[in-house]
Parts: structure tokens; sequence; C-alpha cells
């Protein structure tokens, strides 16, 4: 399976989906063979697992209002949903350092583990995307992944729409129109709304 490094943008973001990372009662390799049939190891450099990680759900005592609530990601290792790892040779720092300049040092670790380690990276952010797209490296985004998960799992368009609705509404997160996946993730949206499977 390909190696993605994940940054912290499209982990909140698959998180938020509900249905793609689902550690539930299964056994680790049971879940993770469902949850990740998008065919692609995720991995988690330790400099996104630290920053600040919450998602909005409804408030207990106003269900109309979304909070913020943080994320613990322990139950999506355990499941092997979720690979955690860390910049570790000389030439990986050197480039977490130099590209910690100019990115946040999750972007960074992700990006200077993907290059060295000849992986792909997750990321809606668009300065390291253009980073990555210089130093060769291939850039998949949020709806890239939702759109590779909804193919391969067949996924119907109500399932896909309900997942989508949930990135919008509790990660905060639309593509942008210049996204390559935009239309496909409007279309979902459209043609659930419309009735159709």
């Amino acid at each position: 399976m390909p190696d993605v490094a994940v940054d912290a943008c499209c982990l909140i973001n698959l998180l938020a989906g509900g249905r793609i990372l689902c550690p539930g009662s299964e056994p680790s390799e049971a879940a993770a063979a469902r949850n990740l049939a998008m065919g692609l190891t995720l991995h988690v450099p330790t400099q996104v697992i630290e920053e600040s990680l919450y998602l909005l759900e409804p408030d207990d005592e106003d269900p109309g209002k979304l909070v913020k609530a943080p994320v613990d990601l322990a139950p999506y290792v355990r499941a092997g949903l979720l690979d955690p790892c860390h910049v570790e040779t000389r030439e990986e720092i050197d480039l977490f350092v130099q590209l910690a300049t100019t990115l946040d040092d999750g972007e960074a670790a992700c990006l200077a583990i993907a290059k060295i380690r000849g992986w792909m990276l997750a990321t809606d952010d668009r300065p390291a995307g253009k980073l990555a797209n210089r130093l060769g490296v291939e850039v998949i985004t949020t709806p890239g992944l939702l759109r590779l998960w909804a193919e391969r799992t067949e996924a119907s368009r109500h399932e896909v729409a309900t997942v989508l609705r949930s990135i919008q509404t509790f990660a905060r997160f639309i593509p942008r129109h210049d996204s390559p996946d935009y239309a496909w993730w409007i279309d979902q949206l459209a043609q659930a709304e419309g009735g159709g499977e």
C-alpha cells in the first residue's frame, strides 16, 4: 500500500468524516482493512500528533451550538488506522528545519518525511502543496482522499454526502474552487440532495 504522511488539516477532516477512520470494537486488523479501503497507509508525524487537535461537536446543553472537543488519536493508532512516525535521519532533520522556516511544524515534518522516504503528502495547505510540487512530492488533498475512499468502497451517494457534510460541519472544511476534486465534492452533495443514489 502506498505510504502517505498526513498533516493536521487532512487528519482532522478524515476524523470529522466519521466513516473513514472509525476505531470500533472490531479486531484491529479488520478495522484497518475496512476503514482504510482507500488502499493507503496513513502516517502521522509526532509534530502533527502534538498539535492541538480538536473537532467541533454539538454542545450537550445546546445541541444547536457547536463546541470544540479534543481528539484522542490513541484509539486510531491501536486500531492500526494511523501509524505514528518521526523525523529521524539527518537528511529528514535538515529538510524539516529548512521547511519549518516557511511552514508550520506539522506540515514541515510531513513534507520532509514524504520527500526523503518517497511517500505521498496529504495536505490541504496551499503553501505546503506548492513546496511539495517543487520538491517532486505527490500531493493528495482531503477531496482526493474522500474520492478514493468513495470509489474503493463503492459507498452510496447518501453515505458519501453524509461524510462530506460532517467534514463541512465538524471540521469547517470546504474545498477551494481550484481543488482538482472540487467539482466531484459539489456533485456528490447536489446529487444526494436530489435523491440520486
